[in-house]
């Protein structure tokens, strides 16, 4: 049985993976979401909102969906931060838990292929992984990027 839910293990190794993407992609998506807000070519519509048929008007829309981009670019840099701080608790040169991410995440590698690279078992490799996941789930928990609904409804991320 694992220390913390299975959404939340996989949350944090989904935002790890992606890492190098974060900023950039929340960083265009409020750009897009900006111009859209913007485009005086784009047609009104007919008064209706998306959701539910509640009014609502085009420059309303469009100032829900860059508050939302603003909202998941913010939470991007949150977990830039995480992994700063991941990277000095368990530095890649220094310790087999940055390692073993920097493999797996970064490189690529699976666990079998990380254990035949060092010679280790898979085992111990699993271990090292999981020792740097939680640790990443919890300092991803105070900084508010995991919420209580991933425990209760195993919903990670469904947007951020």
């Amino acid at each position: 049985m694992s220390v913390i839910p299975e959404a939340a293990y996989e949350a944090v190794e989904k935002k790890r993976r992606q890492r190098d993407k974060l900023i950039r992609k929340a960083e265009e998506a409020v750009a897009k979401a900006r111009a859209r807000a913007t485009d005086i070519s784009a047609p009104s519509g007919g008064g209706i909102g998306p959701k539910g048929g509640l009014p609502g008007s085009r420059v309303e829309r469009g100032a829900m969906n860059v508050i939302r981009a603003e909202k998941r670019l913010e939470n991007a840099r949150k977990w830039i931060a995480v992994f700063q701080k991941m990277d000095e608790i368990f530095p890649v040169e220094d310790s087999n838990e940055g390692f073993v991410a920097s493999m797996i995440y970064g490189n690529g590698m699976s666990q079998a292929d990380l254990a035949r690279f060092t010679g280790c078992s898979r085992q111990t490799i699993r271990v090292r992984q999981d020792r740097y996941v939680i640790r990443c789930a919890f300092l991803a928990a105070q900084a508010g990027l995991i919420r209580e609904e991933v425990e209760r409804y195993g919903d990670a991320d469904p947007k951020d």
